[in-house]
């Protein structure tokens, strides 16, 4: 990833960064208040050699405390020292467990003898009685040389710094905790955020499929709002307001630059699962092309769950499964829905969808009405479930991909365009679905959706009664006097 693709997960997850940071700040804040509080006190003990006359000599006494300091630090946590101090003062505890409260530093000839507690005067007075037991320690565990009648030590251990009751507790140090915390939160939402995005495996942007799949995008489509129970009987392949609506023509667009002038286009649109909105932009790319000019068929060539028929509002009792067992003509089974716009409906269910789709009566249909269409655009079942669209994709000019960003997983993907590949099919392109507004949508660039009044969907009702009364008297694209595949006409069906 580059630094761009960090900052877009940043930017994209930001509330995961705030979330966190909340929450580690939160919760270390708890603790740090809730924790008892810990006093320490300090003593301080000079120790220097006990005899010397000359420089060399004081040099080499330096040179041997020195050596001996960090012995005589560990000397403080020992039961020689601390038992004294627990007698004197009368503790119930043990020499080793007192030693769990005792520290001690060096440097140079300082000895710094650090006592804990949970009282600013019991760790004041533990700190003082240790550094005086260790001073009178480490003179009788020291050499002794002879003083006239008497043997000294060749230690000193000068208490120089008596330990002093602590003002404020050591710990905990709740501002820091804090400052600390509030950092570690940060630093593990940016984490976060950015390791969303790189596990996540689904095809999210433009980058995704050209990483992965290796095939152009042709278009990016908004996602939609909620759907209400009734919405699937409403006629919306017409509409031609809302971002969705500018989506779809900047597929057109592209589509368009596919293939001869003069030959007919044939798209077949597929995805790798159902459900990713396959036949939603087949319907919305067929009546792009119509309101553009060109003659266009739309053939619903699910056999197994379609939907062209109850999505557009028209009668799907009869249609491309009857024609392929030649239970019926093409001509009276094809229905006009709009000016320039006609429609083969699935028809019955068949138990052999793959047989019929990959029969030579689909390829001679196929055949037939590029000589009457400018454009045929194919619904057909998704690609990793079954076969169907791969025997499709053999008669068509290519198979465009719908890819619903919030599902397909980009091996699924893969594996998609792989397969129509090896079967013998070419692959267009990638239609990006169900993005967010402004990912790369028409949103971005001013267009919005607006809610539809009753005056709005009144309106889009009369416009499509009028195009469903002109296809019975007029019907461009196909010629009714020269051509032997006349075409029925059907109005949408009523909305409840």
């Amino acid at each position: 990833m580059s630094v761009r693709n960090y900052l877009t997960s940043i930017r994209k997850h930001w509330l995961w960064v705030v979330f966190l940071t909340l929450l580690v700040t939160a919760g270390v804040a708890a603790v740090s208040m809730t924790t008892p509080p810990v006093y320490k006190s300090t003593a301080v003990l000079f120790v220097s050699m006990n005899t010397g006359r000359s420089a060399t000599d004081l040099n080499q006494g330096a040179a041997y405390t020195q050596s001996q300091m960090s012995s005589f630090g560990r000397m403080a946590s020992m039961p020689v020292v601390l038992e004294p101090v627990v007698e004197d003062l009368g503790l119930n505890v043990t020499a080793r467990q007192l030693a769990r409260n005792i520290s001690t530093e060096s440097a140079e000839s300082m000895l710094f003898v650090s006592a804990t507690s949970g009282s600013p005067e019991m760790a004041q007075m533990l700190a003082q009685a240790v550094a005086n037991v260790l001073s009178t320690q480490i003179e009788e565990v020291s050499p002794k040389i002879a003083d006239g009648d008497r043997e000294v030590s060749t230690v000193l251990a000068t208490v120089v710094d008596p330990a002093a009751v602590p003002s404020s507790p050591s710990a905990p140090n709740t501002v820091r905790n804090v400052m600390a915390a509030m950092f570690a939160g940060l630093l593990l939402g940016l984490l976060a955020a950015v390791l969303r995005d790189v596990l996540d495996t689904r095809v999210r942007t433009r980058e995704d499929v050209d990483s992965t799949a290796k095939v152009p995008v042709l278009g990016i489509v908004a996602a939609t709002g909620p759907r209400r129970r009734n919405d699937k009987n409403e006629s919306r392949a017409l509409r031609s307001d809302g971002p969705q609506a500018e989506d779809v023509r900047r597929v057109r667009a592209n589509l368009q630059m596919v293939g001869r002038v003069d030959e007919s286009q044939v798209f077949v649109f597929s995805s790798a699962l159902p459900g990713e909105g396959k036949s939603f932009c087949a319907t919305h790319a067929a009546a792009a092309f119509a309101a553009a000019g060109s003659r266009v068929l739309l053939i619903d060539a699910d056999l197994r769950r379609p939907t062209v028929a109850t999505y557009l509002g028209i009668s799907g009792h009869a249609g491309l499964t009857e024609v392929l067992l030649g239970r019926g003509r093409f001509g009276e089974l094809c229905q006009q829905y709009a000016p320039n716009l006609a429609v083969l409906a699935s028809g019955a269910i068949p138990p052999n969808p793959a047989e019929l789709l990959s029969s030579p009566a689909f390829a001679d249909l196929i055949d037939l009405v590029r000589k009457h269409f400018e454009v045929i655009v194919i619904d057909s079942p998704p690609l990793l479930p079954v076969a169907d669209a791969i025997a499709v994709s053999r008669v068509a000019t290519g198979v465009v991909m719908v890819v619903d960003v919030t599902r397909t997983r980009r091996a699924q993907l893969v594996q998609s365009v792989e397969a129509v590949r090896l079967g013998g099919g070419r692959v267009l392109g990638a239609i990006l679905n169900r993005t967010k507004m402004g990912e790369g949508s028409s949103s971005a660039y001013g267009y919005s959706s607006r809610q539809e009044t009753d005056e709005d969907r009144a309106y889009r009702q009369a416009r499509l009664d009028a195009a469903a009364a002109a296809g019975r008297h007029h019907r461009p694209g196909v010629a009714t006097e020269t051509s032997d595949i006349p075409i029925v006409a059907s109005a949408p069906r009523p909305r409840r």
